[in-house]
Order: structure tokens, then sequence, then C-alpha cells
């Protein structure tokens, strides 16, 4: 999955976790193409870990701006982390991957690009006028 400037959002700091969320899902899918059972497991890991704490960032910019979708925005945040642990289980327990890969890659792929696309753009429209006053 690779970054270009129809991801980019306008703020530098999202754009730059979400460039590195990209490159993090590449991770997964060169991981899912390898058949590499161990490693997906790391990257699913730290592909979690990392936008927990993304989320965490975005979130503290909603709130500093008092975006009125908020709440809507953090539940597909907390959604998203659920799903991927709940993947990333299956790809632990299950014995022949191939499925659980292509699953994988098509539920992190299709997810941060309709998130990133929609709700991240709109986020970032709503503080970007905020901060300008």
């Amino acid at each position: 999955m690779l970054w270009n400037q129809r991801y980019e959002t306008g703020n530098t700091q999202v754009d730059d976790e979400h460039k590195e969320i990209f490159m993090l899902v590449q991770k997964v899918i060169d991981s899912t193409e390898d058949n590499a059972d161990v490693r997906i497991e790391s990257t699913i890991d730290f592909l979690a870990n990392y936008a927990v704490n993304h989320f965490k960032n975005e979130e503290g910019l909603m709130t500093e701006s008092n975006y009125p979708a908020m709440p809507v925005h953090k539940k597909q945040h907390d959604d998203f982390v659920v799903e991927v642990l709940a993947l990333r289980e299956r790809v632990k327990n299950e014995e022949d991957n191939s499925k659980n890969n292509a699953d994988v890659t098509k539920v992190i792929v299709n997810w941060l690009t309709d998130h990133v696309l929609g709700s991240d753009k709109v986020m970032a429209d709503h503080y970007r006028k905020w901060s300008n006053g």
C-alpha cells in the first residue's frame, strides 16, 4: 500500500503518522504474500500498537478543537483496533493461513483507505478551520 497525495489531510502530524502506517501495512501485505506467518503476527502487533498511538494523537486534536464528530470517529478507531487484534488471533491459531492472510490484507487496506479518505480528511479540515480562527 503506497502513500500518495490523495491521502493527504493537510495536517503534517497526521499525514506523517499515516505515512508510517501505510509502510506498516505494506509490510503486512509483503508478509502475507510470502506466507510468513510469524512475521505477519509481529507486524500486525506493531501496526496495532502504532495505530493506537496515532489514534490517541488524532483524538487529542479532536478534543483540542471540540470536534463534534469525535465520538463517532473514536469508535471507528476502537473498532479497528479490535478487528486487527481479532485478525491477529485468527492468524496465530490457524494452520493454513492463506485465507486469513488475504483477509488481513483486505480488512486493513480497505479500512485504512476509507478512514483516511473519509473521516480523517473531514477531521483535519475541521481542525484546520478551527486553528485558523
